[in-house]
């Protein structure tokens, strides 16, 4: 890689320097020449005549332009005499007539044998020359691509990253929201245990309350037949014989509990009635809705709930 380029000028220098002693060898040989009309014939016309068809030029005179070549010069061309042509009006013609400038020169009877071998190593390098240049383009088109893949690239990551920062920086704050409420749903609930446990103290005391009220009050409405109750009993026992009347009288103040209440009986003692599944209950399962029964046991409701069922018969207990 560091020799060729080193090769490549050598042999452009070898290549000029012996064009350059070739055209003064020309010159040397045609200084005698004699000045000729275009119209004549010269010497190399039928060569140049030749490779004219093949270029498809008409005429010198449209040589003379392709080439651009004065008319002293077209006629040395013809004459044979390149003496007074410079190395890029060679290169020139020999590109019109569709020639190398080694392949014009042959033509004119010119063989340089050095200077061949010197061509085609000039030809080598350039041709190493030209595929490195082809390298090296395709090497900056690469880099090219590669820069813009990476500056998109690096887009995208400073993109991603203030995107992963934003990520972070909402995760943190809804971290912070929750962690808050997370404290203050600890806070409300040993509050509401706090709350949950006083209500129940209350309810128990209120029950409690409630209780001896109620116990007051039974115990208030059910005096009379507490405090004759035993007495009662005692007399029944000692006078097996006395009326059941004289007893019934100590019940009176159930009567006005159940009216308290406002519990209602559900019918009377030893009546009649239609069985009703809902409101009474058979002594016998073979019992049908709508059949005459006896009421033996009343039974109690309190509006549309039913307390306990009557207890009803086909008959009535023997007296």
């Amino acid at each position: 890689m560091v020799e060729e380029p080193n090769l490549f000028w050598f042999g452009v220098f070898l290549w000029v320097g012996g064009t350059a002693f070739f055209l003064s060898l020309i010159g040397g040989k045609s200084a005698t020449a004699p000045v000729v009309d275009l119209d004549c014939q010269y010497e190399f016309d039928p060569l140049l005549s030749d490779r004219l068809k093949q270029a498809n030029i008409l005429s010198w005179a449209l040589l003379q332009r392709k080439a651009g070549l004065t008319p002293k010069h077209l006629r040395q061309l013809r004459q044979g005499s390149l003496d007074l042509l410079s190395f890029t009006e060679l290169n020139r013609l020999a590109r019109t007539l569709n020639w190398t400038l080694e392949e014009l020169l042959q033509a004119y009877g010119v063989t340089f044998p050095s200077l061949g071998s010197a061509f085609q190593e000039v030809a080598k390098l350039h041709s190493q020359g030209q595929q490195l240049y082809n390298e090296k383009t395709e090497l900056q088109e690469q880099l090219t691509r590669a820069q813009a893949g990476l500056t998109v690239t690096t887009n995208d990551l400073v993109a991603a990253q203030e995107r992963i920062q934003l990520l972070e920086t909402e995760l943190e704050r809804r971290e912070h929201h929750w962690q808050t409420t997370l404290e203050d749903a600890n806070n409300q609930v040993l509050q509401l245990q706090q709350q949950c446990r006083r209500l129940r103290t209350e309810v128990q005391q209120q029950r409690d309350q409630l209780t001896v009220e109620f116990q007051y009050q039974m115990f208030e409405v059910l005096q009379t037949l507490l405090m004759n109750f035993p007495t009662a009993t005692v007399m029944a026992e000692a006078k097996p014989t006395l009326p059941a009347r004289n007893v019934v009288a100590l019940f009176s103040p159930l009567r006005s509990l159940l009216q308290q209440w406002g519990y209602q009986a559900i019918g009377e003692a030893w009546g009649q009635v239609f069985y009703d599944p809902q409101l009474h209950q058979p002594d016998s399962p073979d019992i049908r809705e709508g059949e005459l029964v006896y009421v033996r046991f009343v039974g109690y409701r309190d509006g549309d709930r039913i307390l306990c069922p009557a207890k009803v018969s086909r008959t009535l207990p023997r007296t």
